[in-house]
């Protein structure tokens, strides 16, 4: 999968979307010829059974939970992580290069079962087994350098460290878990390091699982933090990707929609934070001075349009589709007005961007140097954006019905014909892996 395109695919539950990188906003649609498959409406659908020869499987005795995985590019490998385990594969073949050891101390384990949490628990994660939670569910597995950055949650109580990647059992040293690791396993996060050292991650900074951030640390510039306990910013989100693009870290995740009045309905959101932030002084200490978030719309048009949310209730329905973003398209709503609110019982209306083409721009505030431009009343109250997000094209690339897909990724592989295929691996819930061909792109195509 050595392609941009790979980097920013991304899941969120019934709805399932594809980021496409793409900077600048194109004035054209691909360039399609005539006979090209993308002018059908349906593409072509390979099941499980049929990629059978060109599989290849690595299972650990007695080890679960296989969820994290990166590569190692430079040496050809495959780093995973799993319960209580690390391990370094062949990238061609998936076989056993090395295998890392990391388990709860009885101790920390005594700690998680006093604190009500059960060995055997009748929750069934991931939809497969019954899982013990007082063990260690790798969650955080990042590339830097030479190293390799990991955290496991520890029988809920989460620490990190740092490994050399050629030896997993080298340990440099070893950091606290919080506000970095998830402390629960069935809990959604998501993390990165920038190229100067900073860690990026969005998960629940408590044990109870009440206080989501997405938090900055390491690194030479202060820890940041969206504000606590306040459902403008974060609203019992569930935290899905992040990636570092240009002077922002953007954040995609699902949540309850505050801005909904009419019940409760999840919203997939994009959300984003200036690199250089260094938080306000008095107001928005040691917080986000540059945190918005814009609604994804992935709808099935009609004369009531179907939106591919998290649908909540008794007439629910099991029903995925895969929808494809631009940058350009997310960049332009952060350009655009915000929706405003002005207390509980107002309603929610636009108000205009103070700051149109925000690029994380600095001022010298006497004695508070860099702080960013924007001003911190602002910052404060403008936190949603009005617009919401388009999707490449208004129908979604594939849809399907009484079906939830659960993972997703994306590659692009040039086929004969001289085309770029996008190729869609997706995974329904409680099933084998199929593949769908989505679209293709000519050499040089936007």
């Amino acid at each position: 999968m050595g392609s941009s395109v790979t980097q920013h695919a991304l899941l969120l539950l019934q709805c399932m979307l594809v980021l496409r990188p793409g900077g600048v906003a194109s004035r054209r649609g691909p360039v399609l010829l005539p006979e090209s498959p993308c002018h059908k409406t349906e593409h072509p659908l390979i099941p499980h059974s049929a990629m059978e020869p060109w599989i290849f499987r690595f299972k650990a005795e007695g080890t679960v939970d296989y969820s994290q995985l990166t590569f190692d590019p430079g040496q050809n490998e495959l780093i995973v992580g799993a319960r209580n385990h690390l391990f370094r594969l062949n990238l061609e073949d998936l076989t056993l290069i090395q295998e890392a050891e990391w388990h709860c101390d009885e101790f920390t384990k005594g700690a998680c079962f006093s604190r009500g949490k059960s060995e055997i628990t009748a929750l069934l994660f991931a939809g497969v087994f019954p899982q013990e939670e007082c063990q260690n569910y790798i969650r955080v597995l990042l590339v830097n350098g030479n190293r390799l950055f990991t955290c496991g949650t520890n029988a809920f109580t989460p620490i990190c460290t740092n490994r050399t990647l050629t030896n997993l059992t080298e340990i440099h040293d070893q950091i606290s878990g919080m506000a970095r690791c998830p402390y629960n396993p069935l809990h959604n996060s998501t993390a990165l390091i920038t190229s100067s050292g900073e860690l990026y991650a969005a998960t629940a900074m408590d044990f109870s699982g009440r206080d989501p951030a997405i938090y900055r640390s390491l690194g030479g510039l202060p820890p940041l933090r969206t504000a606590q306990y306040n459902s403008k910013w974060l609203n019992e989100p569930n935290f899905v990707s992040s990636y570092d693009i240009g002077n922002f870290t953007y954040f995609f995740f699902r949540e309850n929609a505050v801005e909904h009045d009419c019940g409760r309905t999840v919203f997939s959101r994009a959300g984003r934070v200036c690199k250089n932030d260094i938080g306000g002084r008095f107001l928005l200490e040691d917080t986000w001075t540059t945190f918005m978030k814009a609604r994804l719309n992935c709808s099935r048009p009609g004369e009531i349009p179907f939106n591919y949310n998290e649908l909540q209730g008794t007439n629910s329905i099991a029903a995925s589709a895969v929808c494809a973003f631009n940058l350009s398209a997310i960049s332009q709503v952060f350009n655009g007005p915000f929706k405003y609110q002005e207390n509980s019982r107002s309603a929610w209306l636009p108000y205009p961007n103070p700051n149109p083409d925000f690029q994380c721009g600095t001022i010298d505030s006497g004695s508070y140097v860099n702080l960013t431009e924007r001003n911190l009343q602002d910052a404060q109250k403008f936190l949603l954006m009005h617009e919401v997000v388009q999707p490449v094209v208004p129908v979604p690339y594939f849809m399907e019905d009484n079906v939830r897909f659960t993972h997703v990724a994306v590659d692009v592989v040039q086929g004969k014909d001289m085309l770029f295929h996008i190729i869609l691996w997706y995974y329904q819930e409680s099933a084998f892996p199929s593949q769908s061909v989505h679209g293709e792109l000519p050499i040089g195509g936007d």
